[in-house]
């Protein structure tokens, strides 16, 4: 019986552990989502199917939050975007566009239009 509760004690430990998420990417992803998603008409994405709908995906690049919008059945031309809707690549810099989709973080989809 003791041997048990410790394993379930470890295996709780292991769970805690593995779902928390650092404290940098809850502060980015809660920084400006919800102004995003307002100026774009869009939702939290909360696992809707999202077909043709038009969607956001939040990036983490130099400690900074950015949005790439998407749609599966449209061809976009699309720039990663800062909450102060600064455009990364759209000045031509093919550099700073190749370091971000090499270098940034991709924390997921999180917004989608209704």
């Amino acid at each position: 019986m003791r041997q048990q509760a410790i394993t379930s004690f470890i295996l709780i430990i292991f769970v805690f552990l593995f779902s928390a998420c650092d404290k940098e990417e809850v502060s980015c992803i809660n920084d400006c989502k919800d102004d995003y998603l307002s100026k774009h008409e869009m939702v939290s994405y909360s696992g809707q199917e999202i077909g043709c709908k038009t969607f956001v995906s939040l990036y983490e690049y130099k400690n900074k939050q950015y949005y790439v919008l998407g749609n599966h059945c449209a061809d976009m031309v699309v720039y990663p975007t800062d909450c102060d809707g600064n455009k990364l690549c759209e000045s031509g810099e093919d550099n700073v566009c190749k370091d971000f989709y090499k270098n940034a973080k991709y924390i997921g989809v999180v917004g989608i239009k209704e």
